[in-house]
């Protein structure tokens, strides 16, 4: 899955009510992991690069996959915690 259809998935969870988030916890934690092996993959990919506009457009697009990231497993903490 490419990374912004893996990080509409991840709005659509944060956005939808707490019913439906407990019952597709698992579904999401497979989009966490997806996005945690493109996080790496770009990571890698930019310790290679050295062109500076292509290494700041890798930084941009690791910082929003990293943050999409923590802000899903923030949200699946918070559902176990209330469940």
């Amino acid at each position: 899955m490419k990374t912004p259809k893996l990080l509409k998935s991840v709005k659509r969870f944060l956005s939808a009510d707490k019913n439906k988030q407990g019952a597709k916890i698992k579904c999401f934690k497979d989009i966490l992991k997806k996005l945690k092996k493109k996080e790496t993959a770009l990571k890698n990919k930019l310790e290679q690069e050295r062109d500076d506009k292509k290494r700041n457009e890798l930084k941009k697009n690791i910082a929003v996959v990293h943050a999409q990231r923590y802000k899903g497993l923030e949200a699946i903490k918070k559902i176990k915690k209330n469940n």
